[in-house]
C-alpha cells in the first residue's frame, strides 16, 4: 500500500476544486474514496490515487473530488442569520430596492439545497411586499450529483426535520413515499441550480444583492480564498449588497471588504466601488 503519490494527489486536489488536505487527513481519504476504489476495482484506496495521479482528468477523478467535497447542511442552518436577514439584512436590501423591484441571490456551494429553500421560504413567508418582484435565487455546487437531489427538492424525514418547524413543513411540503417530503412546486421554481466551481472558471452571472458563502473557504488556502473573495466582490450589486461567510470565517486583512457587525453575527459589504 503505497503513499508515495498523496503530495501530487493533494496538490492536484487543490488546484481543481480548492480543498487543501495533508497527511493529517488520511483518514478521511480513506473512508470517502472506499467506496470508488472498491466499485472500481482497486485494491484499495492509495491504488486509486495513484491512478488519479498518472492519468488525464476524466470522470473518476471528478467522482472522487466530489467524494471530498462536505455536504453536511440543513434548512435554517445558523438561526441567528436567519433572525438577521429577516430583521435587518433583507429589510434594508428590499427597502433600497424598491424603485426596481428586483432582489438577486446567490447560495454559493449550496449542497442540497436546503439553504436556497430556505431562503426562498422566508421570502414568501415573512416578505409579502415581494409578491409582484423579480426574485432571482441562484444556488451552485461542484457536485452534479449533490444538484440533482437539490433541483427535486426531496428530503428525507429526518434531513426535513432538521430546521423546519411544523408550520413550514405543513405549509411548504408535501408528503410523498416512505416518510419523504418534497418542496413544493411554487418555491423549487424559485430557486435556479447549475454547477460551479470556485476556484475554476466563472459562467457569466449577474450582480446579487446578497452572496451566501458559508463553510467553504474553511477549506481553502489564503491565495485561493482571497482568488474567490475578489471575484466574489465583483458580483456583489453595489457598496450596500452583502456577503455572508460561515460563522467560522472571517476577512482577514483584505481591503475590498468591510465587515458590518451586528447582535449576533457579522457580515461584509464592498469597502471600495466596484471599478470598470
Amino acid at each position: 500500500m503505497s503513499k508515495d503519490y498523496l503530495p501530487q494527489f493533494y496538490a492536484m486536489l487543490e488546484q481543481q476544486v480548492g480543498i487543501a488536505l495533508d497527511d493529517t487527513k488520511q483518514y478521511l481519504l480513506e473512508s470517502r474514496l472506499l467506496p470508488i476504489s472498491s466499485k472500481n476495482g482497486y485494491a484499495d484506496v492509495y491504488a486509486l490515487i495513484k491512478y488519479l495521479t498518472l492519468t488525464p482528468l476524466g470522470p473518476i477523478h471528478w467522482q472522487v473530488f466530489e467524494a471530498l467535497t462536505t455536504n453536511e447542511t440543513s434548512f435554517f442552518r445558523d438561526k441567528h442569520v436567519f433572525e438577521a436577514l429577516k430583521n435587518t439584512i433583507l429589510p434594508t436590501l428590499i427597502e433600497s430596492r424598491k424603485t426596481e423591484k428586483t432582489l438577486r441571490i446567490w447560495s454559493s456551494a449550496c449542497s442540497a439545497g436546503q439553504e436556497a429553500y430556505s431562503l426562498a421560504m422566508m421570502l414568501r413567508e415573512d416578505f409579502g411586499q415581494l409578491h409582484d418582484w423579480t426574485i432571482y435565487i441562484q444556488a451552485t455546487d461542484i457536485s452534479d450529483l449533490i444538484l440533482e437531489k437539490a433541483k427535486t427538492g426531496i428530503y428525507s424525514a429526518m434531513e426535513a426535520n432538521r430546521g423546519l418547524d411544523a408550520h413550514y413543513l405543513h405549509k411548504y411540503f408535501t408528503q410523498i413515499d416512505k416518510g419523504a417530503y418534497q418542496i413544493k412546486p411554487a418555491i423549487r421554481q424559485m430557486v435556479n441550480f447549475s454547477n460551479h466551481n470556485l476556484v475554476g472558471s466563472w459562467p457569466f452571472y449577474p450582480k446579487f444583492d446578497l452572496i451566501m458563502l458559508r463553510n467553504v473557504l474553511i477549506y481553502f488556502k489564503q491565495d485561493a480564498k482571497d482568488k474567490v473573495l475578489l471575484k466574489k466582490y465583483q458580483q456583489l450589486n453595489g457598496e450596500d449588497s452583502v456577503l455572508i461567510l460561515g460563522a467560522a470565517e472571517s476577512i482577514y486583512m483584505n481591503e475590498l471588504y468591510k465587515l458590518v457587525p451586528l447582535d449576533k453575527i457579522s457580515y461584509y459589504k464592498q469597502n471600495t466601488p466596484v471599478k470598470a
